[in-house]
């Protein structure tokens, strides 16, 4: 086996954050399983859709949403998690020392209130001492109740309800080097990325300076599949379908697999500045495809002929650049710590701070042999990552976790459910 270059060895701690996954998908109850269509586009599809530039591609927006407000803590369902009770002590100590790193004039709004570091610190403290107790069911509601202020991000469409995706670690195959085969490389952040911040005045996350020194959006995926990074260094990793390049990014971070079995993990690590577009949401508007699961449609965007594939990534004009990580890491959300399988969500941080503790109920795909059931469930979650398709209060993404029931999982979740934040009273 060759010797791995030095950008494929590069391995430290992954950069906040993570690309928000684009999913849609039928209601449970109507769950069936479905064919992939052909790669082909059907004779029916208006001609020339989509084509970027000409097509505008949609975020996966949530409905209207309302600012988070409080509400009776009667309202909390019994808290009957479905998960090992460990998991809540791992992100209450994620979330504490998060706090804990924070200055007491930290500030936080939920709602039309406004909480401050300590008063944080003290709830997570809080609930601490009540998860190593063995209170449990109506003890621990009752609890909950009678030492928590409650809080409900939901959807202003009259329901009080949340609508909930998942996310997990994608697994994509590469090769150390580029060959006739592997042509599409995972960038490493490019040196003249600029992180952008209120002051400078624009409304993009992420930019470069121009040759007339004006600050603007960085390269658009377009651009950078037309060679914009080429020739610089930036390579970590090359994989055959820029699909799968775009599963990564959506996910955030991901497992790259090389053909000996051996891999490395990546990480994110920056963006271009340029808003979200459902590839997805696209070719559905077009008539192309039905309504899958998110993996479902990796395999379809992959079976492309290959030129076809690039065109349609290309309509995200979003790209996420990577950075190397240990290999038994897990990844790091915007929270700036490790996410925790099954309870670290994420948020829009405009309506729901980073580093809170809450109750999530809802349903979800459950792998069952070759197909998936659906259930009813109740977890006890944290807020610890960020997306850019997590938009207002009434979005939230299910951290899955990795491997393959993590990935068949969450690229099947989508399902209205309740989310409710707590601050000690």
């Amino acid at each position: 086996m060759k010797l791995l270059p030095a950008a494929l060895l590069l391995l430290c701690c992954a950069a906040p954050g993570r690309a928000a996954q684009e999913l849609y998908w039928p209601e449970a109850g109507a769950f069936a399983q479905r064919d992939i269509p052909a790669a082909a586009r059907p004779a029916g599809a208006p001609a020339g859709c989509p084509r970027p530039g000409t097509y505008a591609a949609a975020p996966d927006s949530p409905p209207a949403v309302k600012e988070v407000s409080e509400v009776d803590a009667g309202e909390l369902p019994l808290p009957a998690d479905d998960l090992q009770r460990a998991g809540i002590l791992e992100v209450l100590k994620t979330d504490l020392d998060y706090w804990n790193q924070r200055p007491d004039t930290a500030k936080v709004q939920l709602g039309k209130d406004t909480f401050d570091a300590p008063r944080l610190r003290r709830t997570i403290t809080a609930l601490i001492d009540i998860f190593n107790s063995p209170m449990e069911g109506a003890e621990l509601l009752q609890a909950i109740k009678t030492r928590f202020r409650v809080y409900r991000a939901s959807a202003d469409d009259g329901t009080g309800k949340t609508v909930i995706t998942g996310y997990y670690e994608a697994e994509i195959k590469i090769s150390p080097e580029r060959d006739q085969k592997h042509t599409y490389p995972v960038y490493l952040t490019p040196s003249d990325l600029v992180k952008t911040t209120p002051d400078m005045g624009v409304s993009f996350d992420y930019g470069r300076y121009d040759a007339a020194g004006k600050l603007v959006k960085y390269y658009s995926t377009q651009e950078i599949h037309a060679g914009a990074l080429a020739g610089r260094g930036l390579e970590l990793a090359w994989a055959e379908h820029p699909s799968h390049i775009m599963l990564l990014q959506i996910q955030g971070s991901g497992i790259l697999r090389l053909a000996s079995g051996d891999y490395l993990r990546a990480g994110f690590d920056g963006a271009n500045g340029w808003p979200y577009g459902s590839v997805q949401r696209a070719l559905m508007d077009c008539g192309e495809i039905p309504s899958m699961s998110f993996k479902d449609f990796i395999s379809y965007l992959s079976a492309q002929p290959p030129d076809r594939e690039e065109r349609l990534t290309d309509i995200n004009p979003r790209y996420i650049f990577f950075r190397g990580r240990p290999r038994d890491s897990l990844p790091y959300g915007a929270i700036g710590r490790p996410l925790t399988p099954g309870r670290s969500i994420a948020i829009d941080p405009k309506y729901v701070p980073l580093g809170l503790f809450g109750l999530l109920r809802s349903k979800r795909p459950v792998a069952q042999g070759g197909g998936l059931g659906f259930r009813e469930f109740t977890r006890f979650i944290a807020t610890h990552d960020t997306g850019s398709a997590i938009r207002g209060p009434g979005r939230v993404d299910l951290f899955w976790g990795a491997g393959d029931t993590a990935e068949t999982e969450a690229s099947s979740m989508k399902a209205p459910g309740e989310l409710y934040l707590l601050v000690l009273k």
